[in-house]
């Protein structure tokens, strides 16, 4: 069984030949399987969806590298359930009402995944008259089927779904009526402050609605039999420091897009350019904090630096030079091995 890479170069040969192209035939597969959908106005965003979002399974399945030989079902899972959550954001994001219990309710096909055992829940009850032609339910199965063959699964399980609560929590307040998203948001945060010390409302916020401690916790539970220790470990690496940094990330190159359709941005909630440079300087520096002594501990500080070349060479920056200042400053957070992930950030762009 091959080691885990340690630097950079190994990290991308390997993703370009092992995990990027099995995260594309999952991909090809669930684009045929939207294709099959009756309702037209479904069929089309559910195709839509898996041919836009390409980029955060790819992402997704770099973290295959510490799947060790079941890298094949990691990314069964991690293209499954990313596939379901960006297809429930399309879903939010595409719908008139602003109900959240319609939105728990659909995601609550992500805590079906992790549940091999259970019936499926009714995600469409607040829908009447919507069918998808058991598309979602395909999903969830497809996932269910390859955690069942995660040796470390059982004991990863619950910091597995804690996440994913987080996660749909996030989704819930994130799509209600405008007016409510940032008092339901800072409740959130106001709930879990004791677990995020120094973190804003809105850092929290970020820190909840990534799926990269999922996925580090799917990944080592793939491998191998893992000890509650060391799930709690992996798990409190990730959440919320470095999936704070990711999507925070995330909202930095969005923020002329959001701008313009006045949608709401964490990263515009910075007081001035000097003080969000800070923050990112602090969330860097907890992120390091938690990632030492995890196992492996040089491929999560490997993969926390990509995350900078991964957003800022996104095209929404190149094409705006205030925003590509800011991100020269910001990159350099991520060092030599940040330049190197941005420099071929190419091996991405392949369609799907």
């Amino acid at each position: 069984m091959q080691s885990v890479p340690t630097n950079a170069i190994k990290v991308v040969s390997r993703a370009k030949k092992e995990t990027i192209p099995q995260a594309h035939e999952e991909l090809r597969h669930w684009k045929s399987e939207a294709m099959k959908i009756q309702d037209e106005s479904i069929r089309e965003q559910a195709a839509w969806t898996v041919s836009d979002k390409t980029f955060h399974a790819e992402g997704g399945s770099i973290i295959g590298l510490l799947s060790g030989a079941n890298k094949d079902r990691y990314i069964q899972f991690m293209v499954g359930y990313q596939s379901i959550c960006d297809f429930l954001d399309t879903l939010c994001d595409k719908n008139d009402s602003t109900n959240p219990d319609d939105f728990r309710s659909i995601h609550n096909a992500l805590l079906d995944t992790l549940e091999p055992e259970k019936e499926f829940s009714d995600y469409y009850q607040y829908r009447p008259g919507f069918h998808d032609d058991g598309y979602l339910q395909k999903l969830v199965t497809r996932c269910r089927e390859a955690v069942q063959q995660f040796p470390g699964f059982n004991v990863m399980k619950d910091d597995m779904k804690e996440v994913a609560r987080y996660y749909i929590d996030f989704q819930v307040y994130k799509h209600v009526e405008e007016e409510k998203r940032e008092p339901l948001l800072k409740a959130f945060y106001e709930e879990n402050q004791h677990l995020v010390p120094g973190m804003r409302w809105y850092e929290f916020a970020c820190g909840a609605a990534s799926t990269l401690a999922l996925y580090t916790l799917a990944a080592y539970a793939a491998a191998s039999e893992r000890t509650k220790e060391e799930s709690k470990h992996i798990k409190e690496a990730y959440f919320p420091w470095v999936q704070g940094l990711h999507i925070m990330l995330d909202y930095f190159i969005d923020q002329e897009e959001d701008r313009l359709e006045n949608e709401m941005n964490f990263a515009a909630y910075y007081e001035s350019k000097e003080d969000m440079m800070e923050r990112f300087r602090f969330l860097d520096e907890q992120a390091n904090l938690k990632l030492k002594g995890l196992p492996d501990e040089k491929f999560h500080m490997l993969l926390k630096k990509g995350l900078y070349a991964l957003y800022l060479s996104d095209g929404k920056v190149a094409n705006n030079p205030e925003l590509k200042k800011d991100a020269k400053e910001i990159i350099k957070l991520g060092g030599k091995s940040a330049a190197f992930f941005f420099q071929n950030r190419w091996m991405f762009k392949r369609a799907i």
